[in-house]
C-alpha cells in the first residue's frame, strides 16, 4: 500500500450499499489473483472477509477505516489485532490507501460504483412511481368532489325520509330483530373502535385496534401503531396504509408476549418497532414491496426481537453528564447512548465501541455530528464489542 502521493478516493463519499445481501464474485478473476494464490489459508479468509465488509457495510462503499484495530473487528479478529496484523499484509494486497484517509480496492471499488448505479436507477423509478399513484389519487379526489357536487340538487326538505322511525325505535322497511342487529354492531363499533368499510377493512379515520385493550396495555398498542405506520412511510413512502383489524390483533399479541416476559408495554412497544422498522428496511432493499400481512413477514421477528428485549431499569436520578459532554448531552441521553460505550481518540479519528447493533446504529446515525463537535475530531468510527463466551464468534 503506497502512502506517497496519495491518489484521490475511489468512489465518491455518498455512495452507501447497507442493506445489500449479496455482491457479485467474479471467480476465476479472484481465484487467479495474486492476492489469493499467493495468500495463506488464513489469509484468504481475511481478504474476502474485507471485500464484503467494505462492500455492504463501509461508507463508502468498497473502502475500509485505516486502523489496525477496526479492521481487526471487520476481517472477523475482534480485538486480537495482534493476530489481525500478523496476516494483514497478505489480506490488504491490493488495497491502496487514498487521499482522505481510506483503503480502497480497485475492483471492489468498480463493484460498488456499479451497484450505485443500479440503486440510483431503482431509486429514480421507484419515485416516478410514487409521482404516478400520487396524481392518480389527487385526480380520484377531484373526480369524487366533482361528483359529489354534482350530486346535490334536492333540499332536505324535498328529499323523502329514508325508514323513517316508529314508535318503538325501529324503522320501517327494516324488521325489528334486525334493527335490534344494528345497535349491537354500533354497541360494539364503538367499545372497539373498528368501522368496517365495504371493502372488508377498517373505514379511514377509524381506531385500529380490534379489540379494547386491557390492563393498560392501549399505551402500547397506541405505540406500534403509529410506529408501525411510519416504518410504512419512511420505507414505502405510504402514509396512507389502512392497518386492519388482524393488525390491530397481531399488536395485541405482541404486547402480551412481551407481557408474560415481564416487559412493560412501552419496551415491548419499542423492541417491535425497532424490529418493523429493521425488517421494512430489508424488504425495500430486496425491492419487494411492502408487505401485505404483517402476521406472516413480521410475525416470528418480532416474537424473537420481544424474546431478546430486556425491561428497562427503575427509573433513578441521572448524574449530569461528564466532560466533554457536559453542555453538549443532557443526562439521560449521555446515560443511555454513550456512557455503555468505550470511547478513545487518535489522529483526529474517534473510535466508540458499543455494547450492541442497536446503539452502534443510533450513535452513528444520531449522534455522528454532536460527538464530532464534542470530541473534536474529523471522523467517527463505531463497532460492536466483541462478545465474549461459547457463543462468540
Amino acid at each position: 500500500m503506497s502512502t506517497e502521493r496519495l491518489p484521490d478516493p475511489m468512489v465518491p463519499p455518498e455512495v452507501d450499499l447497507g442493506g445489500f445481501e449479496w455482491m457479485p464474485l467474479y471467480g476465476d478473476k479472484l481465484l487467479n489473483s495474486e492476492t489469493w494464490v499467493l495468500a495463506s489459508a488464513e489469509a484468504k479468509v481475511a481478504a474476502l472477509t474485507l471485500w464484503w465488509q467494505s462492500y455492504a457495510h463501509q461508507r463508502p462503499a468498497g473502502s475500509l477505516p485505516n486502523n489496525d484495530r477496526l479492521l481487526a473487528d471487520a476481517a472477523g479478529y475482534g480485538v486480537a489485532v495482534a493476530a489481525w496484523k500478523a496476516i494483514k499484509e497478505e489480506a490488504l494486497r491490493g488495497w491502496v490507501l487514498c487521499s482522505d484517509g481510506r483503503l480502497y480496492h480497485p475492483v471492489v471499488a468498480k463493484l460498488a460504483l456499479q451497484a450505485w448505479e443500479t440503486r440510483l436507477a431503482d431509486i429514480a423509478k421507484k419515485d416516478a412511481e410514487r409521482a404516478r399513484k400520487k396524481a392518480k389519487r389527487n385526480a380520484e379526489k377531484d373526480d369524487t368532489s366533482a361528483g359529489q357536487n354534482s350530486d346535490v340538487r334536492r333540499t332536505n326538505s324535498e328529499r323523502p325520509p329514508d325508514n323513517p322511525p316508529l314508535s318503538d325505535g325501529t324503522s320501517a322497511g327494516i324488521p325489528p330483530e334486525n334493527a335490534l342487529k344494528g345497535k349491537e354492531r354500533t354497541g360494539k363499533e364503538r367499545s372497539t373502535g373498528i368501522v368496517e368499510s365495504s371493502a372488508g377493512g377498517p373505514r379511514a379515520g377509524a381506531r385500529d385496534d380490534a379489540r379494547p385493550p386491557t390492563d393498560g396495555l392501549d399505551d402500547g398498542i397506541s405505540a406500534i401503531r403509529d410506529g408501525v405506520q411510519a416504518a410504512f412511510t419512511r420505507w414505502f413512502d405510504d402514509p396512507d396504509r389502512p392497518l386492519a383489524p388482524a393488525d390491530a390483533e397481531l399488536f395485541a399479541d405482541w404486547i402480551e408476549v412481551g407481557a408474560q416476559r415481564g416487559l412493560p408495554p412501552a419496551d415491548t412497544a419499542a423492541a417491535v418497532v425497532d424490529e418493523v422498522s429493521r425488517q421494512f428496511q430489508r424488504l425495500e432493499a430486496k425491492g419487494g414491496g411492502q408487505p401485505r400481512s404483517l402476521r406472516a413477514i413480521l410475525d416470528a421477528d418480532v416474537r424473537t426481537a420481544i424474546s431478546n428485549a430486556r425491561p428497562a431499569k427503575p427509573a433513578k436520578p441521572s448524574a449530569p453528564a461528564p466532560e466533554p459532554y457536559a453542555g453538549h448531552f443532557d443526562p439521560v441521553e449521555y446515560e443511555r447512548w454513550i456512557e455503555p460505550c468505550e470511547v478513545s481518540t487518535a489522529d483526529g479519528v474517534a473510535t466508540i465501541v458499543a455494547p450492541s447493533v442497536y446503539h452502534r446504529d443510533w450513535v452513528a446515525q444520531q449522534l455522528d455530528i454532536k460527538l464530532r463537535k464534542v470530541l473534536g475530531v474529523s471522523r467517527i468510527d463505531v463497532i460492536v464489542a466483541k462478545r465474549q463466551g461459547r457463543n462468540a464468534a
